[in-house]
This record gives C-alpha cells, sequence and structure tokens, in this order.
C-alpha cells in the first residue's frame, strides 16, 4: 500500500520543529547574553576604579596647570617687587624726592592689584607692605630733615619749599596735618633754644647809684626784634605750606610763656624790688615796657596774642608806676644836697634833669601805659610833699580832658619842669650872695630858654608836652621874666609915675599955661614948679635907665637867641614909656640946658638899645 502524507499536517510538523529549534536558539541567546550580562557587570567593576584615578588625574592636571601659572604671576609679581625694592631701599635724597614718591605710587597700586592674586602668599604681601610702610617713613623723615632748617632760610630756597609742598601734598590734607604735628614740636623747640640764647642778654644789672643805665645796653630790645623776626618768618613758612595757624600758636605761645615770660619777665620782675633800682634803672624800665608792648600789639595782630604774657606785661607796668613819683623826689634831694646856687651849678642841674626828661620822653607808649594808674595830680603826693608846689604851678585849670592820658602826661612833664625851675628860683632868692631880683630873672630865664631849647630839639619831649604843656612853659617864662625887667620896669615906673604927679599937681593947681594936662600933649609954657619935676623926671630916668643897661651888660649871654629875646622885652617895656616922655617934654622949654637932661631923642634913644643890649 502505497503511503500517503497530508500537507497539512506537514507543515505543522515542520512549523513545530523549527519552533522548536528557534527555541532552543533563544534559549542560547538568553544564556549567551546572560554570560556578557555578568561578563558586562564584572568589567564595569573592573573599569571604575580606573576612570577615578584618570579623573583625579585631570583634576591634579588642572590644579599643576593653575598652580604653574601661580607660579609664574608669583614669579612676575617677586620681580616687580624687586625693582621697587631696589628703588624704596635707596635714600629719598639718593632717589630724588619726586622720583621716590612716583616709586611709592606705583608700589602701593602694584600692592592693590597683587593682593587678590596672592592671598596665599601672605609672606610676601606683608613683605612687600612693610616696604611701602618703610618708603613712607623715609618721607617723613626726610619731610623732618628740611623742617629743621630755620624758617628764613626755607622761605628763602624755593627749592627745599616746593619740597616740602610736594611731600604735604602727597600725603594728602588730612594726613599733612598729622605730618605737620610731626614736625611742629622740633620747630618749637629750636624756637624755645633760640630764644633761651638772646634772653641771656636780658639779664638786668646792678649798677651804683651815680651810674645811671643806658639806652641799649640791656639786650631786651634785640631779644624782642629777633623774636618778631623769628615769628614773622614761622609764619610766612606755615602761610606758604598752607598748614593750620594753630600749629604756628602752639610753637610760638611756648616761646612766648616758656621763656619771654617765664624767664625774661620773670627777672625783670625780681629786678625791681625798691625805688632806689626804678630811678637808677628808669630807662631799662620804660624800655622794657615799650618792647612789650611793641611785641604783645604785634603777636595780636598775627592771631598768637597770648593770656599769660598780657597779664604779665600789665603787672610789670603797674609795678614800676611809682617811678613818677620818685622822679620828684629826686629833683627835690639834687637841689638839696647842691648847696648855694651859682651860674655855674644851675646849668648843670637844669641840663642833667632836663636831658634825662627828653631821655624819658623817647619812650612815649611806655609813659602813656604807666599814666593811666593816675589820676591828675598824683604823682605830687609825697610824704614830705615837695617845696615847690606851695610856691608856685603853672598848671591852667580846665585846659584838658583830666581822664586823657596825653593830657595827664603833658601835666606831668609839666609839673616836673615847674619842679626843677621853682627850685631854682627859691635857690637864687635864698642865695648868701643876694642876687639883685633881675639877676634872679636873669639866671631863671636863661635856664628856662635853654630847656625850651632842649624841648623844642626833642620831637618826643615836645609832644608829651603838647600845645598845653608849652603854654605852661610860656607862663614859667613870663613869672620869670618879670623878675628880670624889674630894673626896666622900675625906669618906666619913674617915668609914668612923675608923668602922672606933674600932670595931676598941676591939675589943682588950674594947669599949665598951656591949658593940657594930657600926658600925650608936648607941654609948653610950664611953670618953675613943673620945670623943675621934669628935670629931676629926667635925671632919675636916666640914673635908673643908666643902672639898667649896666646890670644888664654884666650878664654873660653868649646865645644869640637868647639876648635877642631880652632885648625884644626890654625894648618893648621902656620904649613906649620913654616916647611918651620925649613927646610931651623932650622939647618943651623946661631948661635951658636940655642936652643935660633929654639925652636922647627917640631915635637916638633905640640906638643906644640896639647897641648896648
Amino acid at each position: 500500500m502505497a503511503y500517503s502524507v497530508d500537507v497539512d499536517e506537514a507543515d505543522v510538523a515542520v512549523l513545530n520543529q523549527n519552533l522548536t529549534k528557534s527555541r532552543e536558539s533563544f534559549d542560547h541567546i538568553q544564556k549567551s547574553l546572560h554570560i556578557i550580562s555578568a561578563r558586562s557587570a564584572n568589567s564595569a567593576t573592573s573599569i571604575k576604579p580606573i576612570l577615578s584615578s584618570v579623573n583625579r588625574l585631570n583634576l591634579q592636571k588642572q590644579q599643576i596647570s593653575e598652580g604653574l601659572a601661580l607660579l609664574q604671576d608669583v614669579s612676575e609679581a617677586a620681580s616687580q617687587i624687586h625693582g621697587y625694592e631696589q628703588t624704596l631701599s635707596n635714600s629719598v635724597e639718593y632717589t630724588g624726592l619726586r622720583q621716590y614718591l612716583a616709586a611709592v605710587d606705583e608700589a602701593k597700586q602694584l600692592l592693590v592689584e597683587l593682593k587678590p592674586k596672592l592671598k596665599r602668599f601672605t609672606n610676601v604681601l606683608i613683605s612687600f607692605e612693610t616696604l611701602i610702610d618703610k618708603a613712607n617713613i623715609k618721607v617723613q623723615t626726610y619731610f623732618q630733615s628740611v623742617m629743621k632748617a630755620e624758617a628764613s632760610t626755607l622761605i628763602g630756597d624755593n627749592a627745599k619749599m616746593n619740597e616740602a609742598k610736594t611731600v604735604l601734598a602727597y600725603f594728602g590734607e588730612q594726613q599733612g596735618s598729622q605730618m605737620a604735628q610731626l614736625f611742629v614740636p622740633g620747630r618749637r623747640d629750636m624756637l624755645v633754644a633760640k630764644a633761651r640764647s638772646w634772653a641771656k642778654s636780658c639779664r638786668p644789672v646792678e649798677r651804683p647809684a651815680n651810674i645811671p643805665y643806658e639806652r641799649g645796653s640791656n639786650g631786651i630790645n634785640q631779644f624782642n626784634n629777633e623774636l618778631i623776626k623769628t615769628i614773622k618768618d614761622e609764619a610766612q613758612m606755615f602761610k606758604s605750606l598752607g598748614l593750620p595757624q594753630d600749629q604756628l600758636r602752639q610753637a610760638v605761645t611756648s616761646v612766648i610763656n616758656e621763656v619771654y615770660v617765664g624767664s625774661v619777665m620773670r627777672e625783670y620782675y625780681q629786678f625791681f624790688d625798691s625805688p632806689q633800682s626804678l630811678v637808677t634803672n628808669d630807662l631799662l624800665a620804660l624800655e622794657i615796657i615799650d618792647n612789650t608792648l611793641h611785641f604783645d600789639k604785634f603777636v595780636e595782630n598775627y592771631g598768637l596774642d597770648s593770656v599769660e604774657f598780657g597779664t604779665s606785661v600789665s603787672g610789670f607796668v603797674k609795678k614800676v608806676s611809682p617811678l613818677f613819683r620818685e622822679y620828684f623826689r629826686v629833683i627835690e634831694s639834687k637841689f638839696a644836697a647842691a648847696g648855694p646856687l651859682t651860674d655855674v651849678n644851675i646849668p648843670q642841674l637844669c641840663v642833667e634833669l632836663v636831658s634825662k626828661l627828653r631821655r624819658v620822653s623817647e619812650t612815649p607808649d611806655a609813659l602813656l601805659a604807666m599814666i593811666v594808674h593816675y589820676k591828675l595830680g598824683d604823682w605830687l603826693v609825697l610824704t614830705p610833699p615837695a617845696r615847690f608846689v606851695s610856691v608856685y604851678s603853672s598848671l591852667i585849670p580846665n585846659s584838658g580832658d583830666e581822664a586823657s592820658p596825653q593830657f595827664l602826661l603833658s601835666s606831668l612833664f609839666s609839673d616836673i619842669i615847674d619842679a626843677i625851675m621853682i627850685n631854682i628860683e627859691m635857690g637864687v632868692k635864698q642865695n648868701d650872695i643876694g642876687f639883685k631880683k633881675s639877676t634872679q630873672g636873669f639866671l631863671l630865664v636863661k635856664n628856662l630858654v635853654m630847656v625850651e631849647t632842649i624841648i623844642n630839639k626833642s620831637p618826643t619831649l615836645y609832644q608829651c608836652l603838647g600845645s598845653i604843656g608849652m603854654e605852661r612853659v610860656n607862663k614859667l617864662k613870663n613869672r620869670f621874666l618879670k623878675l628880670f625887667l624889674d630894673d626896666w620896669n622900675y625906669a618906666s615906673y619913674i617915668i609914668i609915675r612923675d608923668m602922672t604927679s606933674i600932670a595931676t599937681s598941676s591939675a589943682h593947681q588950674g594947669g599949665s599955661k598951656s591949658g593940657s594936662t594930657s600926658t600925650s600933649v608936648a607941654a609948653t609954657n610950664l611953670t618953675s614948679k613943673e620945670k623943675d619935676q621934669v628935670k629931676e623926671l629926667f635925671r632919675t630916668f636916666n640914673e635908673s635907665f643908666e643902672d639898667a643897661l649896666r646890670n644888664y651888660e654884666k650878664h654873660p649871654i653868649s646865645d644869640q637867641n637868647l639876648r635877642s629875646y631880652l632885648a625884644s622885652e626890654i625894648k618893648k617895656l621902656i620904649t613906649s614909656a620913654y616916647f611918651k616922655l620925649y613927646d610931651k617934654y623932650g622939647n618943651s622949654d623946661f631948661t635951658k640946658n636940655k642936652a643935660k637932661y633929654v639925652k636922647y631923642n627917640k631915635q637916638q634913644f633905640e640906638q643906644v638899645l640896639n647897641q648896648r643890649l
């Protein structure tokens, strides 16, 4: 029998067979995948540490690169720092100020740039910053060395002044002010040292009473001038540098308080401890006041005034103000010790005392400062009282403002002249020789004219007296002129007396034949009695006139101005009286021997006066 196969079954069988084979193949693949997966897991486990190492190496490589770059920066910075170190290690003088400051500025800028780059290299940054700080200190030291010079030297040295300005500008306003504080103590010490060296010459010296102080022999004037000049230079220097006034005040106040007040004025206070020291050294006291007032005004104008100094000056002025009373005691004692006054010792005393007054007047500011401690006439309140006060005073009542220092000073000086001249008047009147009144007057007028000459030649003395003082001098002169003109007054008096007597007698008798009793109309037809009276008048006048001329010619008058003055006063007095006499009786018929009585006509009378006076 033949075998037959179903096609569909055959296909299924083939399909199943293929499916079986496929399943086997999938199983095999799955196993292979498991194997591969297991092996891949093993590989991953092995590779992971390697990747970590690689990553670490890459990181280290980056760090090394960065480190190398940083090292390069450090190397370059070190090179730059080294360059600045070489420059800044040198002195400012060697490098030059401007170049040195430029290098410091550049170094500061470099430091700012390096700080963020070299954070981990703090030693490098600290070292560089220290270098810059030391450079700043060098600049400050250099500045201080520049500022050690005297102000006058600095002002005259433009280069040094410009360097000082450059340093102050470099540090800026705030730091510049601090910089100034660095040299202010040094300048103060320098000024104090200089002032102390000048102050040595201010030490007052004890001297005998008969050797008075000579102006300028003490060093106060030089001390004052040098100190003022130095402070002016300091002020100019501070102003040029634009430094605050307070810093100048620090230096100046120390000099004033430590040296002027604490040393110079203290010694003066101690020196003037008695009236005798005042009298002997009065010009020194006035010189001190004059200088201190000048200095006080100077520092006030510069805004540098010191309260301590002002107090010291005021105290000293008050301490020596009793000097004015001492002057009157000196005058009284001088005349008391002089003995009998003569034409020889009167001018000596007068010149000595008035010349002293002239020298005193040369410090008017000091005198005005002292006189404010007095009221009018207080300087004459003495024990015992001054003798001249009870004899005469040329004071003119209500002639000025009694509160005015100028008026008080004029009154003081006028009283001193009164004291001198009235003491002379008392002396010549008490003289045992018995001077005639005219001689007394001549001595007084002569010496007062000499006083006037001294006054007129001294601008300061003339200014101290002023117009009121000169009026008082004239008042004194008129007093003494009356004494001098005593002989001439008598001669003039004879004319007036006798002419009045004749006229009165004639009137009582009904008048002369001329019908006129006037003393100004020429007389005619005189009675016998009137003729005798006129003869006696001319005789007595001629005697007194000749006597006056002889007395006048005894006076030694070498001063032409004095001679002219006295002659003028005589002529004013006698000429008018004689001319009245001559006009009335000179051409009358009172005598036949006219030449015996009428010795001079008007012209001849004037000629005689001109020739003999």
